[in-house]
């Protein structure tokens, strides 16, 4: 059984995707849910580095300072839901055809 907030984010990710051919869909169902759960990781770790910081200062010496793992975390994830997101979009994307704009009128 999925977690709803999961499913939450499958059909958001989904909704921007209108017009998609069906089988296209179908064939990336796994690409849409890795998105989705990249997106989910994403949202927890901003919440704690929001939380912790993303870099530790020494308290005496602000000039020691020690990466975060979670700060390691978002770029991971973040790389990550930025090569699906752009896999979706090459294989997903309708282009609106020109003619279609509502300003044919006007030329």
């Amino acid at each position: 059984m999925q977690n709803p907030e999961l499913s939450a984010e499958i059909e958001r990710l989904k909704k921007e995707f209108p017009g998609a051919d069906e089988n296209k869909m179908r064939a990336l169902e796994g690409l849409i849910e890795q998105a989705a759960c990249e997106r989910i990781y994403l949202r927890r770790l901003n919440q704690q580095a929001l939380i912790s910081g993303l870099v530790k200062i020494h308290p005496d010496n602000p000039q020691i300072q020690q990466t975060l793992p979670v700060s390691g975390e978002i770029a991971k994830h973040s790389a990550a839901l930025t090569n699906i997101m752009d896999k979706l979009m090459k294989h997903l994307a309708v282009d609106m055809d020109d003619e279609e704009d509502g300003l044919s009128d006007y030329e």
